[in-house]
């Protein structure tokens, strides 16, 4: 009995030092920028306490209200697609039976390039002079659909949304993937025995039995689209805020107004933003298990 008490004490010194690391650089960040935002700062000097000032004066901005409008427009796009697509492609792989390998390393492959590579690649693709959408459309004869893509108030916000999209859907099917994976070969064959087609097999078989895994993914995808900075910011420098998301408008308010009171709420206001989505999913979710 002694020996495990001195074996648990000895745990016990090796945990706390990380715990106290990990506790200051998490909650003690937090409790900082919860603090900063309340206040008026420009890097240099002492704040000056300014209360829910920051908050107040933030919803009243034109250009929040429009980041804020991206994000809850890019989080419904991205949930239909990414989840829609990521569970048809992943069924599709998993029921392929040569080349699954291949299949699922080329899904992948988008996963572990940067964000700014992506978001460099579909700068070039949109390109409003040299870009090669312009030059396919025109030799199609579709020369009145070419414009500057990412100048265009219109199109702006879906050319930036697509990378976004586009590059996180390989993470999805793998992670569908490998839950399907977990699904007893038994009870497809039973369907299968039963008359049941590839379809009613994904419908009634496979998507039910993903739905924690799917709401994972869901969660993952909120916190993923509020937390966006790298393909808006490579394809529009932060100069065009109907293409811009909080995290870009969170950036050119703290570095290049050095508004680091604003900067500060902002982070608040997506940390929260995060937390409410996350919360709101997980209530829909218990609510269809009843």
């Amino acid at each position: 009995m002694h020996v495990l008490r001195r074996n648990k004490l000895a745990c016990y010194l090796f945990v706390v030092p990380a715990f106290l690391i990990f506790t200051y650089f998490i909650f003690g960040s937090v409790l900082m920028t919860i603090y900063y935002s309340m206040t008026k700062w420009k890097g240099l000097g002492s704040p000056e306490w300014r209360g829910l000032d920051n908050y107040t004066k933030l919803f009243q901005i034109e250009d929040f209200q429009m980041v804020m409008r991206n994000n809850l427009m890019g989080l419904v796009i991205a949930l239909i697609i990414q989840l829609s697509l990521g569970l048809i492609f992943a069924y599709l792989i998993y029921r392929t039976v040569r080349g699954m390998r291949i299949f699922r390393s080329l899904s992948f492959l988008p996963v572990v390039m940067s964000g700014a590579t992506v978001g460099l690649i579909f700068f070039l693709l949109f390109d409003g002079n040299l870009g090669p959408v312009n030059n396919v459309l025109k030799a199609m004869g579709l020369e009145s659909w070419t414009r500057n893509w990412l100048s265009d108030g219109n199109t702006i916000f879906y050319v930036v949304l697509t990378p976004m999209i586009y590059q996180f859907i390989g993470m999805y099917i793998l992670i569908l993937l490998a839950g399907m994976q977990g699904i007893p070969e038994e009870i497809i064959e039973s369907a299968q025995i039963d008359g049941a087609n590839s379809f009613r097999i994904f419908q009634n078989v496979v998507v039910p039995s993903q739905a924690d895994i799917i709401l994972m993914c869901a969660v993952m995808i909120t916190s993923g689209s509020f937390k966006a900075f790298e393909h808006s910011w490579v394809m529009t420098g932060g100069y065009s805020m109907r293409g811009a998301f909080l995290g870009v408008y969170m950036y050119t308010s703290t570095f290049q107004s050095s508004n680091f009171g604003r900067g500060s709420a902002l982070a608040i206001v997506i940390l929260l933003c995060s937390l409410a989505f996350t919360l709101i999913l997980q209530r829909i979710a218990k609510y269809y298990e009843y």
